[in-house]
């Protein structure tokens, strides 16, 4: 559950003893732009196959029928947390013209992650349809109109 200062420490909040020292998942899941969604939207590209950074970014743009789009600065970032937390590896792609590159895959704990996103990702679509709700009721008129 999100709070004032930050997101909660309930069930959906933690990550497990697997994940390491304690931190919630969903750290960055705050805020209303889609910034918020590019760590689980990366987990969902690499669940479908290890890729490097620009075919990442057509996978979550082709698996999310265009609705996320995310800047290659934002994603490398996202990325090299990922890595730098143990949640991906990445080596440089052999051969092949052009520049190099380097392909991203998950790790087992990736995978626990994106079982994470997924529990946060449902609570937060179950609180904004309440919130959602409560606005709509609280914004009709006394005579049942929408004003």
């Amino acid at each position: 559950m999100k709070t004032a200062g930050g997101f909660g420490r309930g069930p959906a909040g933690n990550r497990s003893a697997a994940h390491g020292a304690g931190r919630p998942c969903c750290r960055r899941g705050g805020g209303g732009g889609l910034g918020a969604f590019v760590e689980p939207a990366a987990l969902a590209a690499l669940l479908a196959k290890p890729a490097h950074g620009y075919d990442l970014r057509k996978e979550i743009s082709l698996i999310t029928d265009g609705q996320v789009e995310v800047d290659a600065g934002g994603l490398y970032r996202v990325l090299r947390r990922l890595e730098d937390e143990g949640f991906v590896t990445s080596a440089w792609a052999e051969g092949g013209t052009g520049p190099q590159r380097r392909d991203y895959q998950l790790t087992a704990e990736g995978r626990e992650l994106a079982q994470d996103w997924i529990t946060r990702l449902r609570e937060r679509e179950r609180l904004s349809r309440i919130l959602a709700d409560a606005l709509s009721a609280q914004t009709e008129e006394p005579d049942g109109r929408n004003g």
